[in-house]
């Protein structure tokens, strides 16, 4: 509990800081799962091209 509390304290003392890190939470993850589901779909059309030759 006293985490969540400094937690506050700080966002109270430097809103600009939790902004930033709410905006690049937000950014982070769909750009991630999307470059993993490229990757993966490109390397089973190359698997798949490999297996029939």
């Amino acid at each position: 509990m006293t985490n969540e509390q400094s937690t506050t304290a700080q966002s109270a003392v430097n809103p600009e800081l939790e902004l930033e890190m709410q905006e690049l939470e937000a950014m982070e993850a769909p750009g991630f799962w999307t470059g993993v589901s490229v990757g993966v779909a490109i390397s089973a059309s190359v698997a798949t091209s490999v297996a029939i030759t």
